[in-house]
């Protein structure tokens, strides 16, 4: 029996007035508004979205207008490329993709899903959109220019999905959700994350953000190298990833080491090295701290992980030893393996990409 790969698009607008889907799908919170719906199906400008009498979306928010729409029911059973000149493609429904197939999202396309209506006042943000593409078969997005995945969940973990392989290269990531498969092949490089895996909160005016309740992004085998991810979710990893010369700006919270080192005594596969870890003095995100071993605490298995040679945006090492949770916390020693961060790196490793708020002071 096939399965398939499905790209769901999103079935509601949350928060602060925003539907979302087709002309059908229910509203969670219909705008406040005294004028009739005009003006369908979809507006870049966010005090256009409207919702009819019954809350089902009449205007939709997007990102940019859409050149073209993939429709709800679509399946697509064979390679298939979303070419540039077709872009930008808005994901506007359940879209079918053959397990073994590839879909190619190449260079200068865009793809998005439904944007986030602005809170107005005070309130709890929500994701910003749930348009979801599951990896069945090869997800290849990016090349040598850039590439945009707006308000997009890239995921496998559908039932009907797992073992899909994902690379994103060359490529933004705005208001995006990563969710996979620790079995799936997944490789990120030299691409851009702008609120990567994380949920809005307005207050007072005040935008900060939290990790996403679309699930947490938990790594093996994997190649994460020459990526920005900027006020975005961290990510769990085991020592078989490959996490080099990323630069990382006011983490949302902090990585995970899982407890999956070799045995019988080999060396860890993967290298964590040449990374910026970089907290500016300006944000409001409360979260200092970079990386936490997690697992079930064995006094004779204790491994270290290599994690020396990283940028910490200061170069006190009580700061950075603050910012790592181990074994040798002692305000919880039972937390397993060492995370050894000397020596740390005095600068920022040039092969790494340029920090974007450099007129701003570390913390």
């Amino acid at each position: 029996m096939k399965t398939y790969l499905v790209i769901l698009a999103a079935a509601s607008l949350a928060a602060c007035g925003g539907g979302g889907g087709s002309s059908t799908s229910a509203a969670s919170a219909a705008p406040t508004t005294s004028q009739a719906c005009s003006g369908g199906p979809y507006t870049t400008d966010a005090t256009k979205v409207c919702t009819d009498a019954g809350g089902h979306l009449v205007t939709a928010y997007v990102y940019a207008m859409p050149t073209t729409v993939i429709p709800d029911g679509t399946i697509i059973s064979s390679d298939t490329t979303w070419a540039p000149g077709g872009s930008p493609y808005l994901i506007a429904g359940k879209v079918q993709i053959a397990k073994g197939v590839t879909l190619t999202v190449p260079d200068n396309t865009i793809v998005e899903a439904l944007r986030r209506v602005p809170c107005k006042a005070d309130c709890i943000g929500t994701p910003p959109t749930t348009g979801i593409i599951n990896v069945a078969g090869t997800l290849a997005v990016g090349g040598t220019n850039t590439t945009q995945l707006l308000g997009v969940t890239v995921s496998n973990i559908s039932p009907d999905t797992s073992g899909g392989t994902v690379n994103i290269q060359h490529t933004v990531l705005q208001d995006a959700f990563i969710q996979l498969s620790r079995d799936a092949s997944f490789s990120m490089t030299y691409s851009q994350a702008l609120h990567l895996n994380v949920s809005p909160i307005v207050r007072a005016g005040v935008t900060t953000y939290e990790a996403g309740t679309n699930g947490y992004p938990s790594f093996r085998n994997s190649t994460i190298k020459y990526n920005s991810f900027i006020d975005s979710a961290s990510f769990a990893f085991d020592p078989s990833v490959v996490m080099q010369n990323n630069l990382f700006v006011n983490m949302v919270d902090p990585l995970v080491l899982i407890n999956d080192f070799p045995t019988n005594g080999q060396a860890p596969a993967g290298i964590a090295r040449n990374n910026s870890f970089l907290f500016k003095k300006d944000s409001p995100n409360p979260n200092r701290m970079v990386i936490e071993s997690h697992g079930t605490y064995d006094a004779s298995a204790v491994h270290t992980l290599d994690f020396s040679n990283n940028f910490w945006g200061v170069t006190d090492n009580t700061t950075i030893q603050s910012r790592i949770q181990d074994s040798t916390n002692t305000s919880n020693p039972r937390l397993p393996n060492v995370i050894n961060y000397a020596p740390p790196a005095t600068a920022a490793d040039p092969a790494t990409p340029a920090d974007p708020q450099i007129g701003t002071p570390n913390i």
